[in-house]
């Protein structure tokens, strides 16, 4: 008889869904099942737009629910993964004071500014070694603190989303190395607070609550909550790498160092692994950033808007075509002439459009391109996956100048790998062999990386080598090279952007 591990549950939130996946370990593969699928999204609520929390509490006692029916009620362990950045605020009973912010608000206008004349960016960045987004959890306590916002004053703590979560069914007051990282407030070399960003701000130093790894258990499922699904009682609650990016991360298929990967999902996030932090001039200039990866590693990379443009587009779309989904919208771009116009996805005009096609010809109109291309679903579409593409080829090749290093190999993670055109695009704009899977990436690492919390695994290495054991890689070979190469010097010159 196949020899089985342990039983663990990740729930994987994403800023347009959620997953519950249950998995384990099974002759040196990682077996997974999905148990739940649930929507995210923003909720706007007296202008302002939040997360509705306790919706996504309720999406994971219904996972459990599941679970008990399906697999008896026997479960080891849980752990939760959310996008980064955003937070809760509680009181001096350990309850939430209003509904998480979501990073995309409004309320971070000017705040860029702010935090320059409070500290200096450079000194903010040499102390995080984080790039600068306006949507930052520094940016947002300072948004909170410049309004002189009630919850901030009244609050006794501070949890990140996935550490909420845990919290709400039972963790303690803990928040997971690899998000406190990437919050902007955290000392990259000492892996602590930095008391000099609270101070200089104005943010309670009570909102530091202990900093835990990737693995550390954090609490015990609450027995209110095992009796109400039919779970056991003491269920491990096991932090993965609650950064998702990070979780997804682990969980590259990769040994060496001459290879780089991009997170494809409602952001596409670009990036080598390295030993330390690369805090430099130069990585300050190209706003590069530094965040916490499991077991330790550092996480040397950018953001790029991603998918989130298409997924705005989709809701317009939708309107007059209900049952148009994203493997049409990929068909009819592929069918679409080529670079018949540029767009640079991360400009401001996507970070948060009211309309997303709309967005798309705004920009063409603002660098004096034709709007013809956008008259169609697969113009818009493809102009999107286009830009996606080469602006890759741009970040991943200020990546490797800064850190020294070539690669000979990409790995293409997350959702967004089911659009094997672009996919097929991003072998084409940098010109390396590409590599496709796993598309549950963050689900596989979060899971494997509370295997490794609960002793089933012991290194870094051993987790990769499960991964590459599991799941089936698509390679992409690039193609058309002369015709991108001269697509990406158009790109450059179109969207202003320097080599």
């Amino acid at each position: 008889m196949a020899e089985k591990g342990l039983k663990h549950i990740a729930f994987d939130l994403g800023a347009e869904s959620g997953r519950a996946v249950v998995g384990w370990l099974e002759d040196g593969k990682l077996k997974m099942e999905e148990l739940h699928r649930f929507p995210t999204q923003g909720l706007l609520v007296r202008g302002t737009l939040r997360w509705n929390v306790y919706r996504f509490y309720e999406a994971i006692l219904e996972a459990l629910r599941k679970y008990a029916a399906q697999y008896g009620g026997h479960l080891d362990s849980i752990g939760v993964d959310t996008w980064g950045l955003d937070y809760g605020l509680l009181d001096d009973t350990g309850d939430l004071l209003e509904l998480p912010y979501h990073y995309r608000d409004a309320r971070t206008a000017g705040t860029d500014r702010l935090v320059d004349s409070r500290l200096g960016n450079r000194r903010v960045y040499e102390i995080t070694g984080i790039q600068f987004l306006i949507c930052n959890t520094l940016n947002q306590l300072t948004a909170a603190v410049r309004d002189d916002n009630r919850a901030v004053r009244e609050a006794k703590g501070l949890l990140f989303m996935a550490d909420l979560l845990h919290y709400m069914l039972g963790g303690g007051l803990y928040t997971e190395y690899t998000v406190a990282s990437i919050s902007q407030m955290m000392d990259t070399r000492s892996r602590c607070w930095s008391d000099e960003i609270f101070d200089a701000i104005g943010i309670p130093r009570a909102f530091q609550t202990t900093i835990v790894r990737a693995g550390d258990c954090v609490g015990t499922l609450r027995d209110d909550i095992a009796a109400q699904t039919g779970i056991n009682g003491g269920v491990m609650l096991i932090a993965p790498a609650v950064h998702d990016t990070a979780s997804a991360a682990a969980a590259v298929p990769a040994q060496g160092k001459d290879w780089a990967y991009i997170s494809t999902g409602t952001w596409c996030i670009a990036g080598l692994e390295t030993e330390k932090p690369i805090i430099s001039d130069e990585s300050f200039r190209l706003n590069i950033s530094n965040s916490g990866g499991a077991f330790d590693r550092n996480l040397f990379l950018k953001n790029v808007m991603g998918l989130w443009i298409i997924q705005q587009c989709k809701k317009e779309w939708n309107r007059q075509h209900p049952e148009l989904g994203y493997a049409e919208i990929m068909s009819l771009a592929e069918q679409a002439p080529p670079f018949a116009a540029f767009i640079d996805p991360d400009d401001e005009l996507f970070f948060n459009p009211q309309n997303g096609v709309e967005a798309v010809r705004d920009y063409l109109k603002k660098t004096g391109q034709s709007t013809a291309a956008a008259n169609t679903i697969g113009g818009v579409a493809r102009l999107v996956f286009e830009g996606l593409a080469l602006k890759y080829r741009y970040v991943l090749k200020r990546l490797c100048a800064v850190a020294g290093r070539r690669i000979e190999r990409l790995h293409l993670i997350g959702g967004g790998i089911q659009n094997t055109l672009l996919c097929q695009m991003t072998a084409n704009a940098l010109g390396v062999k590409t590599f496709a899977g796993p598309i549950e990436a963050t689900a596989a690492g979060n899971l494997l990386l509370q295997a490794y919390g609960s002793g089933e695994i012991a290194s870094l290495e051993e987790l990769r080598g499960i991964v590459a054991n599991t799941f089936t890689l698509h390679e992409y070979l690039p193609q058309q090279q002369q015709q991108w190469s001269e697509a990406y010097g158009q790109f450059l010159n179109t969207c202003g952007l320097k080599e």
